[in-house]
């Protein structure tokens, strides 16, 4: 897959220096830049066009095509999975500097990069990126308290949630009262988020018949936490699989960095994070 991609980004330099040299009007929002051919690789391309991607579009200026910048922005980033880590950090450090001054630019900017690198369907999903648009936002004077707050609490949200850290000890609500988290102990434990929507119970009729998981978890290997997001209604523990953990978190979206419901993490025997937010359909490729 990493290979498709690759060439298919290369054929599209490829194709961009044809129009340019052609004379042609490039079916872009603005003239995108070329990378020259003393880069002899596909990372080195991509970092030239990273760096110089934005000379043809003043930031600094009130954006005055939605469309246009988004589609733009988009496919700025669309390089960042082959370029150099520090070149996407640095040009994306430029271009928020260049951008600061002018609070309604900020404001799409936070909107787009949340759809693009860290929402659902991001198409290059970065918590490390996307904490570093978030937090200059946060800090940025010119945009409004609210605003504010909203990318401080992300960052907070993600900082505790990166892949390798320690998931945080929390109170949860059992059938017999409550508990705490760190009463469950499992060899591998996956964390499913649900809560009353038909998503939530599809996905939990199908996690429940799945042979792959039911054999692990007879196994010892595998433990699953069903963790209703909000507060149950008092016959919901009851209705819940017999062989899961169920229970519920009222603070579980102020604890956990939760981008869509259904949604699942997976832990290991120390509740360090090995994967966070993948699928239903993502455990159960993974497990048979």
């Amino acid at each position: 897959m990493k290979r498709f991609y690759t060439v298919i980004c290369a054929l599209t330099i490829s194709m961009s220096v044809c129009c340019v040299a052609q004379d042609q009007a490039p079916a872009t929002p603005f003239v995108y830049p070329v990378a020259p051919d003393t880069c002899t690789t596909l990372e080195s391309r991509c970092n030239y066009i990273i760096v110089n991607f934005w000379n043809n579009y003043d930031i600094s200026r009130p954006i005055t095509n939605d469309a246009d910048f988004e589609r733009a922005f988009r496919d700025y980033i669309g390089f960042f999975k082959f370029a150099h880590r520090n070149i996407v950090m640095s040009s994306m450090r430029d271009f928020l500097f260049k951008a600061r001054a002018n609070s309604k630019n900020l404001s799409k900017i936070g909107r787009v990069a949340q759809d693009a690198l860290y929402g659902v369907n991001a198409e290059y999903w970065s918590d490390e990126l996307y904490c570093e648009i978030a937090k200059k936002l946060s800090e940025s004077t010119n945009l409004k308290a609210d605003e504010r707050k909203y990318y401080r609490h992300q960052v907070e949200i993600i900082n505790k949630n990166l892949v390798g850290n320690v998931v945080v000890d929390f109170d949860i609500a059992t059938a017999n009262g409550k508990s705490r988290f760190s009463t469950i102990e499992g060899e591998t434990i996956m964390l499913f988020f649900t809560d009353d929507s038909a998503n939530s119970s599809f996905e939990r009729t199908r996690l429940s018949l799945d042979i792959g998981v039911n054999n692990l978890m007879e196994q010892g290997k595998f433990k699953l936490v069903q963790i209703y997001v909000g507060k149950p209604d008092e016959k919901w523990y009851e209705q819940q699989p017999e062989k899961w953990v169920n229970v519920s978190c009222e603070d579980a979206l102020d604890i956990f960095d939760i981008r869509s419901i259904p949604s699942c993490y997976i832990l290991d025997k120390d509740r360090k994070i090995l994967t966070k937010n993948v699928t239903v359909d993502d455990v159960k490729n993974a497990l048979n």
